[in-house]
């Protein structure tokens, strides 16, 4: 099918056609994000404001109150529009562009407007229709396009003239359009659909467009003013009734940071963009924005994968950030470049580089290693006042009673060492001579005991020459809270096996209320909760630590893969390993009656 609606076929091809086009569109539509149609609607108009002479002009997500008014009473049902002060379009131009799914007035491109995004994300919504008003240099159009309630096809309606566009007056013309502008009606599921009410799960339902328009898109272009209806429920008269400006997220973050910078990633070909958010901010604006803990990438003035509340706190920790996450906000930029082109996917949720997804670990890894010193300095600070007590003496000394229980196998580098280790793994090695072949034989010298293929002969492990020593992988403990950023939702751990780290949740109900049971126990001893706490998270803390540890020692075996051994210390895996209480609790309180005495009989 041509993006050229005037080219015609060659005599000797027949073209591709649609079959089933409101199936497509469906199915494109399951594809994006709920509020995706907010993006395309508003990129729409930026872009109709760029294409005139001086591009500059106003955007707004209101109330279409001409058709409140002329449906006259309190409980009308408002319907949402979207308005523009760009060029505008005549009644032939919107049948053109707006009834063909990849068609489009704006310039098309891999990396720019596909012709797609309005009608896929916004048509599923509104099959009531989606009603298109435009001046184009002091006249009016008008076209509506809804899903037909038998077929299920979508398609313009034909007006009385025969037209599927008629002309329109000035009448329903709305604020700020005068010569030229193009007003966008969302009728919804039915004519009783209140189209400004939140969809389900949109975040702060009361502001739910403007915190999204502000969290998708880092800034607008200059002399274009974006604004949204918020207190749209009260009295117009009302003065919280108003029209807000949106801002985007990089104003909010310049104004509210208490640092920032940016880091560029030479391995990787990126930029990591990073700010440090002031411990005390206006709350009244953090509903509008999305708030500190979040991770983006930042392509043309967007954010495109945005991950915040548990998901940033993840990302932010495979970047190094542990402590004060909350406050930490990381925008990723991609390098777009002829050798590296960045396009966006269809439905514009995820950005990819050759058509494939991004490498998230490598980017993590590379500033890690390079992380601001800014950043290291905070982190430093919020760790500094988290509760640290070292309890691994003890536990170690413990664990060398059953050190062979546990047959690790760790590898450091040694020139000459007879095995080859991946210096990205935590454990792993092969015998120096694996995969390779002399004389056409297998290095036994016979085919016994191969497995797969017998092209498996000719595997070729690669890493550093290092040597195998009985050294256990014992991962770093630290114990964190909520209040450090951390959301487990109820879990009892996290162990970035990257960065052989494990988090131990503080708040974790199933250690608080060992806590607090022997707390009780003990209720004659004046601050006692100070010890119980420190012995109760060491009992824990073992158990964690040895589950991490024993993973580690069964991938030598051979029969765990790295993605199966890793099932093995996720969250719900931790959480299960500390759940069985009798022995943990026998132990706390022998180690308690050292500390703090017996228990009291009566108890």
């Amino acid at each position: 099918m041509s993006n050229n609606p005037s080219a015609s076929p060659t005599p000797d091809m027949l073209p591709m056609t649609v079959a089933k086009m409101s199936f497509l569109v469906d199915r494109l539509h399951q594809d994006c994000s709920p509020l995706q149609f907010l993006r395309e609607l508003t990129k729409n108009s930026i872009e109709a404001i760029q294409r005139l002479d001086d591009p500059a002009g106003e955007i707004r997500w209101d109330v279409d109150w001409k058709r409140f008014d002329l449906t006259i009473g309190d409980d009308s049902a408002k319907k949402m529009c979207v308005i523009d002060t760009g060029v505008g379009m005549t009644g032939e131009e919107m049948v053109e562009y707006i009834n063909k799914l990849s068609s489009s007035i704006h310039k098309q491109s891999a990396s720019g407007n596909f012709g797609v995004g309005a009608k896929i994300a916004a048509a599923p919504l509104n099959p009531e229709g989606l009603v298109y008003l435009s001046w184009k240099e002091g006249t009016g159009y008008m076209i509506h396009l809804q899903r037909d309630h038998d077929t299920g096809e979508f398609g313009l309606i034909r007006f009385d003239n025969g037209e599927f566009w008629r002309r329109i007056s000035d009448d329903p013309k709305p604020e700020p359009i005068e010569e030229n502008g193009t007003m966008v009606i969302l009728l919804g599921t039915s004519p009783d659909h209140n189209t400004m009410e939140a969809p389900p799960g949109a975040r702060v339902p009361s502001i739910w467009v403007l915190r999204y328009l502000n969290s998708r898109f880092f800034r607008f272009p200059d002399g274009i003013t974006v604004k949204v209806r918020r207190g749209w429920d009260l009295p117009r008269g009302d003065q919280r009734n108003y029209l807000n400006t949106v801002t985007g997220q990089s104003p909010w973050l310049n104004a509210n940071c208490q640092s920032k910078g940016s880091l560029r990633l030479e391995e990787t070909e990126a930029t990591v963009h990073w700010w440090i958010i002031k411990e005390t901010i206006d709350s009244h604006s953090y509903s509008s924005y999305a708030p500190g803990g979040h991770v983006a990438v930042l392509f043309q003035d967007e954010l495109y994968e945005l991950a915040s509340s548990r998901a940033g706190i993840t990302r932010l920790q495979s970047f190094g950030i542990i402590f004060g996450c909350s406050r930490v906000v990381l925008y990723l930029e991609v390098d777009n470049t002829s050798v590296q082109s960045v396009t966006a996917n269809t439905a514009r949720t995820h950005l990819l580089i050759a058509n494939e997804p991004l490498d998230w670990p490598a980017y993590a890894t590379e500033f890690r290693k390079r992380m601001p010193q800014e950043l290291r300095d905070y982190q430093d600070e919020v760790g500094m006042a988290v509760s640290q007590t070292d309890h691994r003496k003890a536990i170690r000394e413990r664990l060398k009673t059953i050190r062979d229980l546990f047959r690790f196998g760790r590898y450091r580098p040694k020139p000459g060492g007879g095995y080859l280790a991946d210096p990205s793994q935590n454990a792993g090695g092969n015998p120096a001579n694996q995969g390779s072949i002399r004389n056409g034989a297998s290095p036994s010298g016979s085919r016994g005991g191969m497995k797969g293929d017998i092209y498996a002969l000719f595997t070729n492990e690669t890493g550093e020459s290092a040597e195998l020593v009985n050294e256990p992988i014992e991962p770093e403990p630290k114990w964190v809270s909520e209040e450090d950023g951390l959301q487990l939702d109820d879990r009892a751990a996290r162990y970035l096996s990257d960065q052989n780290l494990l988090l131990i949740n503080g708040d974790f109900r199933g250690f608080t209320e060992m806590i607090d049971r022997w707390v009780n126990r003990y209720s004659h001893v004046p601050g006692c909760r100070q010890t119980i706490q420190e012995v109760v998270r060491e009992w824990f803390e073992q158990q964690l630590i040895e589950t991490v540890m024993s993973a580690h020692a069964l991938k030598q075996s051979g029969k765990w893969s790295s993605q199966e051994v890793s099932g093995l210390w996720d969250e719900d895996a931790l959480t299960a390993a500390v759940l069985p209480r009798y022995h943990i609790d026998m132990n706390i309180k022998r180690a308690l009656g050292h500390k703090l005495g017996k228990v009291p009989t009566a108890v």
